[in-house]
């Protein structure tokens, strides 16, 4: 394990305080293993209206300051939010939760999350949703300067702290900025002099662009915007692109999509070019899951427990969940569950290409999920012309999401790409085998299923095609319908470890690669990064 550290996470969401996907998630469980392991964790968060602590939590005022903005200035504020210590020394607060590592208690590992709050006229946080304004479902027409605000007051407010930060991590566009105001207007400040940065791609096909007016909000002149730059994206700013261009090192989260997003536009969004140039400090980290909370033997939201030495439980959860469904008890079909966002990106438009298709399978289909208004039409049709076949339910209802991962048989993710994804991992837990296209973090967690070996934990495909999802579905029945092969299908899922515990270890490899080449190469600058263009 690596020595202690102070380890500062910049971020949009952090379950449970404020989510809107798997960002959330990932930083949510992130910050709590590092502090287990004895790290001083600080997460700095939006001051979101509707964000809310749990119960147990402690929230303390902290100073406040006027920051640089433009021409004028805009007043931040920041709060200090703590979950109970014996929530960081264990886990969360259930049963057969992991350990923490020994000597974590030792080592004063404890988890803070900074709110950081604006202050000025417009209360950039001060709104409903956290993205959107969910009157319009549309995004803020002031992001651009919502999260520009963001990082830079964190970092004032982190300097307020007055602990040293050993590293800084920023996650996605939100936060892609904080590299680079730490390497160039705050690069003197006694708490970021040894500094090592991580900028972590969760999805590169949300970059965050704006028209270049943003460089005088950011307090630079347009003599940095030139062509190739780290500003300059055809024409326009790309956070993102920031974010790559002044950290030291890389991420995201997962092997294969760390090679997908540099082999060309379909997945690279017109930034393959950098992440070729920075390759050697890009990294893919799969990410974890929550382990505790996702656990078929534990789950607070099913009606039966079961593990892989007995999973006869899962059968009594299918049938609480086929009569939730409405569905009848023949013919005995297999249940294929989905809880997606509703999205092209999720591959929906497979399901409305493959419809009939889908409905001539002897399998009953259950959905959850919200998004693009076509498919939530198309699922709310088809549910009220098969009422016994189809079953959706929209938006998102966490009580559901996990009676579908533990009472269908299997799980449907035909993702057009995916940087890593979770469900698919939540499934192999709970016997839920997966069928997914192989891209990204799903081709690194879900292994093909070989008949003849008796290998493998789910079913792939390769083509993003209608015929490819379906082909793959049917050969998943047959294995469905050889109960010894089934279960050592699922057995061989359910052994698999996807717990934050692993993946908190290759971050700590990273945190030490990251600090080793600050100290070997220096930091970036503008003028080295102009050298470079």
């Amino acid at each position: 394990m690596s020595a202690a550290r102070t380890i500062v996470h910049l971020a949009s969401e952090m379950t449970p305080l404020a989510k809107v996907g798997g960002l959330g998630d990932v930083v949510g469980a992130l910050a709590p293993e590092q502090a287990r392991r004895g790290h001083d964790v600080i997460v700095a968060l939006p001051a979101y209206r509707t964000l809310a602590l749990p119960a147990g939590w402690t929230r303390v005022a902290a100073d406040g300051c006027d920051l640089a903005w433009g021409l004028g200035r805009e007043a931040a504020a920041f709060e200090i939010a703590m979950p109970p210590a014996e929530q960081v020394a264990t886990g969360p607060a259930h049963d057969g939760a992991p350990a923490a590592p020994a000597g974590a208690a030792e080592r004063g590992g404890r988890l803070r999350v900074m709110l950081v709050d604006h202050r000025g006229e417009r209360r950039f946080f001060d709104r409903p949703g956290i993205y959107d304004d969910p009157l319009r479902g549309q995004s803020y027409a002031d992001a651009a300067e919502r999260f520009l605000f963001f990082a830079r007051a964190a970092l004032e407010g982190l300097s307020k702290l007055g602990a040293r930060v050993d590293i800084l991590h920023a996650h996605d566009h939100q936060a892609a900025w904080a590299p680079c105001f730490m390497r160039t207007q705050l690069a003197e400040r006694r708490v970021f002099r040894d500094t090592a940065t991580v900028f972590t791609i969760h999805n590169l096909g949300y970059q965050g662009i704006h028209d270049p007016w943003v460089l005088g909000l950011a307090g630079f002149g347009r003599e940095v915007f030139y062509p190739a730059g780290p500003f300059e994206f055809y024409g326009r700013v790309n956070d993102m692109k920031v974010g790559l261009s002044f950290a030291d090192l890389l991420s995201t989260v997962s092997p294969r999509y760390a090679r997908e997003i540099q082999s060309g536009g379909e997945f690279g969004f017109g930034l393959e070019g950098v992440l070729q140039r920075r390759s050697a400090d890009l990294r893919g980290i799969l990410n974890g899951i929550d382990d505790v909370t996702w656990d078929p033997e534990r789950d607070r939201f099913l009606p039966e427990h079961y593990d892989r030495e007995r999973p006869e439980g899962k059968e009594r959860v299918q049938a609480v969940l086929r009569k939730e469904c409405g569905f009848p008890a023949t013919p005995d079909w297999p249940f294929i569950g989905t809880v997606s966002r509703l999205v092209d990106q999720k591959g929906f438009d497979l399901f409305e290409q493959a419809e009939a298709d889908l409905l001539r399978i002897d399998a009953r289909f259950v959905v959850l999920g919200a998004g693009q208004p076509r498919y939530q039409e198309l699922f709310t049709r088809l549910m009220i012309q098969h009422p016994h076949r189809v079953y959706y339910r929209a938006g998102f209802d966490e009580r559901f999401a996990h009676m579908i991962e533990g009472g269908c048989d299997l799980y449907l993710m035909p993702s057009r790409y995916e940087p890593c994804g979770l469900n698919q991992m939540y499934s192999l837990r709970y016997g839920t085998v997966p069928v997914v296209r192989a891209t990204g973090g799903l081709a690194d967690s879900v292994e093909d299923f070989d008949p003849e070996h008796r290998s493998g934990t789910g079913f792939t495909f390769q083509r993003y095609e209608p015929a490819e999802m379906i082909g793959a579905l049917r050969r998943a029945l047959t294995a469905w319908r050889q109960p010894p092969v089934w279960r050592e299908l699922m057995h061989r899922g359910m052994s698999r470890d996807f717990s934050w515990r692993v993946s908190a270890d290759a971050y700590d490899r990273l945190y030490d690669d990251a600090r080793a080449k600050l100290a070997r190469e220096g930091q970036m600058t503008l003028e080295s990064l102009r050298a470079q263009a």
